[in-house]
């Protein structure tokens, strides 16, 4: 029983040190602001770019073909301005017609016109088409631009035939086309482009928090450790509390410290995604119609987060408490717990990459690397927002983990054990090594 107080008495005034510090302080409140700050980047990004409609300008050779291609482009360059409810949101383009093309071209070198679109009839009768515009040529508006010229063009070879109106649009109507899983076992429906983008945030934001939590809060770890040690506070210590003792007192400690830390910024964040429609809809009106929740943010996949945060956090920061045990000043701090900061690199790294698709995710090697404990929480949960992982790859994947961690606390403990009585230079890898075969 006196063991446990004595974890507790530690861990309790790791916590108490830490959470009356300004710069603890400082930190969760400016950590929080940031991250309501980027749940709310949909509404600002809305805001900022939505003030003002750009103008692209038509001009055709004929009354009639100048009214079509403005229909026409309108409903191309603005998808979404047509078709529910109550009050209609602003357009992003505003198409207009204009008579002389060299007048509009001059609009759109002062700025007035974001581009305009010049329509002339060559000699077989046939339409051509010039945008004039400063934006790229491969951009998103000359993309939808050429769709429209060529649906215009078309359309004027049908008047031209004498086609009737009614024919026209049974030849336009669209043609049944779907998407389908290559694996036939997979019933789930196919997620649209936007949904996967936001499935691939969701991994991506979850991965960086994640390394930041084991980075971060493991430096605060072996810093601790290393400071008391260069005070001599550590000989006091030892005659109350055996290492083991001490070391599970200084994790649980800074790992407390920081969770409420973390508990406040996803606290935060989860109530600015929750409250992000609403006050979308109180600044910008039905522009944010379409705003919602990521796809893929769920409860199970936040239990995740949080389970793989504390284990990839007790992983880490046992084998950094052993690292900052084996310097004496903080300085050696930084090269002593290097290892640990790079196999945590390596995971995030791969687990970004995954994320975005820069690395196949449902290759056989990825499957592999993530059921490694040092690389598991870095990558998993991009899988799992993904849907790429199955349940049984989670549960083996977490009880590879708990072991993992057991046998960092066996191998920190025996390190920590003479490491905190070590003074002088750091030892090298060999001795290290016999801290590890000889132990306490």
């Amino acid at each position: 029983m006196s063991g446990i107080a004595n974890i507790r008495t530690i861990a309790r005034r790791e916590v108490t040190v830490r959470v009356r510090t300004r710069s603890y302080r400082l930190g969760t409140a400016l950590l929080a602001i940031g991250v309501i700050a980027m749940a709310m980047l949909p509404v600002i990004i809305t805001k900022i770019g939505g003030v003002s409609s750009s103008k692209v300008a038509v001009v055709a050779p004929e009354a009639t073909v100048a009214a079509r291609a403005q229909a026409t482009i309108t409903t191309l360059l603005n998808p979404t301005s047509s078709g529910s409810g109550a009050t209609p949101s602003a357009p992003d383009f505003v198409i207009s017609i204009a008579t002389d093309l060299a007048t509009a071209r001059e609009d759109v070198v002062e700025g007035r016109l974001s581009g305009v679109l010049g329509i002339e009839r060559e000699a077989d009768g046939s339409l051509a088409f010039t945008f004039y515009s400063n934006d790229a040529a491969s951009g998103r508006t000359s993309s939808l631009l050429r769709q429209g010229a060529n649906a215009i063009a078309i359309a004027d070879r049908l008047d031209r035939l004498a086609i009737p109106a009614a024919d026209q649009a049974t030849l336009f109507q669209p043609a049944t086309y779907a998407v389908a899983w290559p694996d036939p076992a997979r019933t789930d429906p196919v997620k649209d482009g936007a949904a996967a983008v936001g499935q691939d945030l969701l991994g991506f934001a979850m991965t960086i928090l994640i390394f930041m939590i084991i980075v971060m809060y493991g430096n605060w770890v072996a810093m601790s450790v290393a400071e008391e040690k260069s005070s001599r506070v550590m000989e006091v210590v030892l005659n109350a509390a055996t290492p083991f003792q001490l070391l599970a007192g200084k994790v649980f400690g800074v790992g407390s410290a920081a969770l409420i830390q973390y508990g406040v910024v996803v606290v935060a964040g989860v109530g600015a995604l929750v409250a992000m429609p609403i006050v979308g809809a109180k600044v910008l009106g039905s522009s944010a119609a379409a705003m919602s929740l990521p796809e893929g943010l769920t409860p199970g996949l936040l239990l995740l987060f949080g389970i793989y945060g504390i284990l990839g956090f007790l992983l880490y920061a046992t084998l950094y408490a052993a690292a900052g045990s084996l310097v004496s000043r903080q300085e050696d701090v930084q090269s002593a717990v290097m290892p640990m900061t790079l196999i945590s690199m390596v995971g995030y790294i791969v687990g970004v990459y995954a994320t975005t698709g820069l690395l196949d995710a449902r290759s056989t090697w990825m499957a592999v690397l993530v059921q490694i404990p040092f690389l598991s929480p870095f990558m998993m949960l991009g899988r799992v927002a993904g849907g790429l992982a199955q349940p049984w790859e989670v549960a083996l994947s977490l009880v590879l983990l708990a072991a993992a961690i057991g046998g960092a606390i066996w191998v920190a403990a025996r390190i920590y054990a003479v490491g905190v009585l070590l003074y002088g230079q750091r030892p090298g890898y060999r001795a290290v090594w016999k801290l590890l075969r000889e132990g306490m």
